[in-house]
Order: C-alpha cells, then sequence, then structure tokens
C-alpha cells in the first residue's frame, strides 16, 4: 500500500501556513501529515504545500529521496523575485508535478490554495463591519501600516482557521497584508483591498483592489469582490486532485 507523506510549515503560528495542507480537505489512504522542516521517514509519495515554500523545497529537511519516491508540489508559490534561481530550477527538477497558486504561471498546472475545500466558507455569516483588517502578525510593522483603532482586527497568527475566516466574514470590505487573509476574503465574496508587500500577492486568480501602506485609508470604497472566486477555485482543486490521484494509483500499480 502506497505511503503518503503531506509536509508544509505546519507548526507554523501562521495559521495560513498552519492549514494550507490538501491533507486537510480530502480523505486520503494511508497517509500521514507533517512538518516540512523536519526529518522525515521513508515514503513512497510526498505531498508539499501549500504555502511559499517551492523555492527552498529541494533542501528542505522532510524530504525523503529514493529512486522510487514521487514529489508533488501542490498549491506553492512559484513567482519567482528573479528570472534565474538555482534553487527553483532544483525545486523544479525534484518534482514530479506540480501545482502553482498562481494564475498565469504556464510552466505548471495551477492548483489554488486547497483550503479552498473548508465548509466553513459554505456557513459565512453576514457582514456586520463595514470595514475590517486581517493584518500579517510580522510585516505590518516593517510595512509602516498604522490600523486606526476604529477598524477590527485580527492577526494571522490567530489560534484557528475557524477564527480566521469568522472575522474575515465579518466584513464587507477587507484589508489585508497577509496573502490568506486576501485569497480568503476574496473566496467569500468580500470586497478586498491588498497592500503587498512581494510579487507574491500578483497571482490571484481574480485581483484585489492593490492599496499601498502610505494610502489605503483613502481607498476604503474601492476594494473589488470575486463573487465566481470559490466556485472556481474549488473546480480546480478537484481537477488537480484527479491528477495526483492518477500518479498515486501509478505508484500502486
Amino acid at each position: 500500500m502506497t505511503k503518503l507523506i503531506f509536509q508544509h510549515l505546519r507548526d507554523s503560528h501562521n495559521v495560513g501556513d498552519a492549514m494550507c495542507s490538501p491533507f486537510d480537505y480530502f480523505e486520503w489512504e494511508n497517509a500521514d501529515v507533517k512538518d516540512l522542516r523536519k526529518p522525515s521517514p521513508e515514503y513512497q509519495v510526498g505531498i508539499y504545500g501549500g504555502g511559499k515554500i517551492f523555492r527552498g523545497l529541494s533542501n528542505a529537511k522532510g524530504i525523503y529521496r529514493s529512486a522510487n519516491t514521487k514529489h508533488i508540489a501542490w498549491g506553492v508559490g512559484t513567482k519567482q523575485s528573479f528570472p534565474l534561481s538555482w534553487d527553483y530550477y532544483q525545486s523544479r527538477r525534484l518534482c514530479d508535478l506540480v501545482g502553482s497558486r498562481d494564475w498565469g504561471d504556464t510552466r505548471y498546472e495551477y492548483a489554488p490554495c486547497a483550503s479552498c475545500m473548508s465548509p466553513l466558507f459554505d456557513q459565512a455569516q453576514p457582514p456586520e463591519h463595514d470595514v475590517v483588517f486581517y493584518y500579517h502578525g510580522g510585516k505590518t510593522d516593517r510595512q509602516g501600516i498604522e490600523i486606526p483603532d476604529s477598524i477590527p482586527r485580527l492577526s494571522n497568527n490567530c489560534g484557528s482557521l475557524e477564527e480566521a475566516i469568522s472575522f474575515i466574514a465579518s466584513g464587507a470590505t477587507v484589508i489585508s497584508n497577509s496573502y490568506h487573509g486576501v485569497y480568503w476574503s476574496l473566496l467569500l465574496g468580500r470586497k478586498t483591498i491588498c497592500i503587498p508587500f512581494s510579487n507574491k500577492f500578483m497571482g490571484f486568480r481574480f485581483n484585489p483592489f492593490y492599496a499601498t501602506p502610505k494610502n489605503w485609508l483613502s481607498t476604503l470604497t474601492e476594494g473589488l469582490a470575486a463573487p465566481d472566486m470559490l466556485q472556481i477555485s474549488r473546480q480546480a482543486t478537484l481537477e488537480f486532485k484527479a491528477k495526483v490521484d492518477h500518479l498515486i494509483e501509478e505508484c500502486r500499480s
């Protein structure tokens, strides 16, 4: 029986990193999950991601290497800061199948973060606030973003996916400098304003409104919603899962 090991930044305080693995959203036979940064037992199929792990994937402690092991990246960020990168090249060589969360990166299959499959998106309540801010716990001060006390806020270092989705859903307009904050807001159909700090924010299937740390307070009426985002993301996820299932079946035959 084929042994599957799912690996990502599972031990992260960032709820987006902690809850981005497809392990949590589908039933898997003979499977386990662990943090990519810890050594692994032997396995036949490794499924890595999501998150921004692709650059360092090939050198991660969790990678088990054997001639018969298959490697799959799922929902990973593949946008590079520079056209040529040895680290990205090594990760591409490692993987038998790559699903990129970055729409438009035609080198790979499109595979948005598998957290779109959570039933929490079907249970969201109507907004309670005009505006909320879901902020990145490690980047907000560095960006010089000051959030007025009048705007409800929550850090991406919050305790659970349930708390994060409930908070984001509570805003008619959501401002975020967290990748998953923007992604989940779009999935919920909320008007979304993104304050990016890197190019990883430029690959959403539908664009939010982009603001800056200096002007975002003047753009609160400019948020963009994507009513079809949830359905399209789930369909893309199921299509990529079918390819993963096929590769797993090949290992079993």
